[in-house]
Order: C-alpha cells, then sequence, then structure tokens
C-alpha cells in the first residue's frame, strides 16, 4: 500500500521514493520517480534510453544551477527533489541572433535561458536600453515568442545551432478595447 507523504514523496512498503520534474525538450516535461539512494543520474540512464543515444551524450542540470550533476549525487531525504531538472545533449549551442540586417553568433551552455540569450542580443546590437522591455526572441523566421525562462538546449534539442529572431513584441497602447 502507497501513502501519499506530500506531492512529491510517497511511502512504499519497501522504500521511501521521490518524485522528480524532468524537462526534456521544449514543452516535453515527465515526472521520474527515485527510490532514496539512488543516483540521481539514474534519470538520465532512462532518458538514454528512451532516446536511443549513449548516457555519455547528455547531462542533467537541475534547475537555477549552472554546472551539469554528477554521478556521485546520491538522493536522499534532504535532496531537492521539487527543484525541475533538465536533460540536454552534452556540448554548447552556437546561437545566431537575426536583427535587421545583422547577424551575431555566439556559444552557450545549454542551460542559458532564453532570457540570457535576450540580454546578450540587446547588448549586442546596442538597442536603447529605455526600448530594451519590447523586444523579444522568436525562432529564425517564426513569430512566436519564445518563453524567457526555457533553455536553449531544450531548443535546440540534438543540434548544437540554433538561430533566433531579435523582433519588437506587440507594444500596447493603452487604449481600452
Amino acid at each position: 500500500m502507497t501513502d501519499i507523504v506530500d506531492d512529491n514523496l510517497t511511502q512504499s512498503a519497501s522504500a521511501l521514493k521521490v518524485k522528480v520534474p524532468v524537462k526534456t525538450g521544449h514543452g516535453d516535461e515527465k515526472v521520474i520517480e527515485l527510490d532514496l539512494g539512488d543516483r540521481v543520474t539514474i534519470i538520465l540512464d532512462l532518458i538514454a534510453s528512451e532516446r536511443g543515444c549513449s548516457v555519455e551524450e547528455l547531462i542533467l542540470i537541475r534547475e537555477g544551477d549552472e554546472e551539469p550533476i554528477t554521478e556521485v549525487v546520491v538522493v536522499n531525504s534532504d535532496y531537492p527533489h521539487k527543484r525541475r531538472h533538465h536533460v540536454h545533449h552534452a556540448g554548447e549551442v552556437v546561437v545566431t541572433v537575426y536583427y535587421q540586417a545583422r547577424e551575431e553568433t555566439r556559444g552557450f551552455k545549454r542551460s542559458a535561458t532564453v532570457e540570457a540569450v535576450l540580454a546578450w542580443a540587446i547588448k549586442v546590437f546596442n538597442i536603447d536600453p529605455n526600448m530594451a522591455t519590447e523586444f523579444e526572441l522568436t525562432r529564425h523566421g517564426e513569430r512566436q515568442e519564445l518563453p524567457g525562462s526555457e533553455h536553449v538546449g531544450h531548443l535546440a534539442g540534438r543540434h548544437r545551432e540554433l538561430a533566433l529572431d531579435l523582433v519588437r513584441g506587440d507594444i500596447a497602447n493603452g487604449a481600452s478595447t
């Protein structure tokens, strides 16, 4: 019998388990259940098996962290299992941003957010700081604004390159409709 301790922690007859939210791609999220005492990198084993790739091709990053999680991290009762974990392919992403007749390119860690790329693009294209909040990033040739919290690694997927457009977003004119 399983008793719910909270939304992310369950007690079974054999062991204590934690539920870890994992983002594996743009718009692709799942919850993976791990036993206390498991290596957190078991998540990579599962995703590599699903994708048909080797574990060495993937990295695991906990939301808000800069560096990937290593093999030695073990899930215990103090492990921050409620924080979203991200699975990315290894290696950086070369991001090219297009704005008007120019383009600029720079490498980013896969865990870099769209917000970080936007800040770089605003600086490199010399956008007036008073207008900076009016700009957003879209996939090259598309119109839909990308969420600032999205990782470039999720947008790039297996690819090592990502093309984005710096665009001026919709500006509210204050008129009521």
